[in-house]
């Protein structure tokens, strides 16, 4: 009796789970992040265990909340990577049950439910990618890349690739037909685009481009999204994640005073990427409220200098034509010498190189928070 109870159990807990969990794998994969951090726990801020390079072979033995429990590299141990920085090359593997998707309509509602009825939880902006864990009906049960949980409306649900994912860092990349520079170009990439990994040989990823077109590119152009982050963390990990957050908004417009979602100034969209995403990171940093203005935000945190750029940090600029001491702008820092910030000029949220003239010039500081 005692075990035909633990049969049951067992059966119940496996129909929970079948979206998120898969065991006694030994799936063959490869690192696909320039390096992998292999961490004692499922969570971004976990203790480090081993590291490993682009490129490297794994061996994964089990699939748990998106995150692959994988061999150290000395094969003494075992520790957790996130998803988004392997791929799964093992020709057994069958494609497991958690679906991706991407946000269609801007300032869509989250509901507690499947039903217009239900409560609203937040709204979230057209380009989110979620991760689908249920359905009913014309309803899907998401995650949202903070980890709230809830309904949306499936007609505003584009079903993407359930692969890692990436940005390309650089204008006008190739997109080949296969992995050389000398083959054939399928097509030219813009930067920011984001693609789907699909593998990786000799520096350069297989990737699908959001128009569904398959080819090769340089992994040196592309910047792997990790999601994967505890953000109620203190430690600067808690912004590994901002590029892909930030990204979500390019093509917004300026617009002065704007504190978004879909318009903002230089300074309002610093403060709403930070106090919507990172609030939990704010108040363990003992920062209650966050100043309104470039030249308010210049004044907190710590100083860092140009070549210690972190990502997270802000950086500030005058921008008044004088390059003397006045801060009249900010931006946030997303890696590779590039920022994310609002542009007067250009009238809407844009990436720039800080070893672009104008910015380079009229760089005056950065602070990290």
């Amino acid at each position: 009796m005692k075990r035909r109870r633990f049969v049951m159990c067992m059966a119940l807990a496996s129909s929970i789970f079948t979206t998120t969990f898969a065991s006694g794998l030994d799936y063959s994969g490869t690192i696909i992040s320039t390096q992998a951090i292999i961490r004692e726990d499922k969570f971004g801020n976990s203790k480090e265990l081993d590291k490993l390079n682009i490129g490297s072979k794994v061996m994964i033995k089990e699939i748990l909340d998106e995150w692959y429990l994988v061999e150290l590299s000395n094969g003494k141990g075992e520790g957790w990577i996130s998803s988004q920085e392997a791929i799964i090359t093992d020709a057994n593997y069958r494609e497991n049950k958690i679906k991706k998707g991407e946000i269609t309509g801007d300032g869509l509602r989250v509901r507690v439910g499947p039903s217009l009825n239900d409560n609203v939880i937040t709204n979230v902006s057209s380009g989110h990618i979620v991760t689908i864990i249920g359905e009913s009906a014309e309803w899907y049960e998401v995650i949202l890349s903070n980890n709230v949980k809830g309904w949306v409306h499936s007609d505003y649900v584009k079903i993407t690739h359930n692969l890692p994912t990436g940005r390309l860092v650089n204008d006008a990349i190739a997109l080949k037909e296969y992995a050389g520079e000398n083959e054939k170009n399928v097509d030219t990439l813009k930067i920011s685009e984001m693609v789907y990994i699909k593998g990786y040989q000799d520096k350069w990823y297989n990737v699908i481009t959001s128009s569904n077109k398959e080819g090769w590119v340089e992994s040196k152009y592309v910047s792997v999204q990790n999601t994967n982050v505890n953000r109620s963390s203190s430690g600067r990990n808690a912004f590994e994640d901002i590029e892909a957050i930030a990204t979500k908004y390019l093509g917004k417009k300026y617009v002065s005073g704007g504190n978004g979602p879909n318009g903002f100034d230089c300074s309002g969209f610093t403060s709403y990427i930070l106090k919507t995403y990172y609030s939990d990171y704010l108040n363990a940093k003992g920062i209650k409220q966050l100043p309104r203005t470039a030249t308010g935000q210049a004044g907190i945190g710590t100083t860092v200098n140009r070549g210690e750029l972190e990502i997270g940090d802000l950086v500030f600029f005058d921008t008044s034509g004088k390059i003397g001491n006045d801060i009249g702008h900010v931006g946030i820092y997303i890696g590779n010498g590039r920022i994310i910030h609002a542009s007067t000029s250009r009238r809407q949220i844009v990436i720039d190189s800080l070893s672009d003239r104008y910015y380079s010039t009229r760089y005056m500081k950065a602070i990290r928070l």
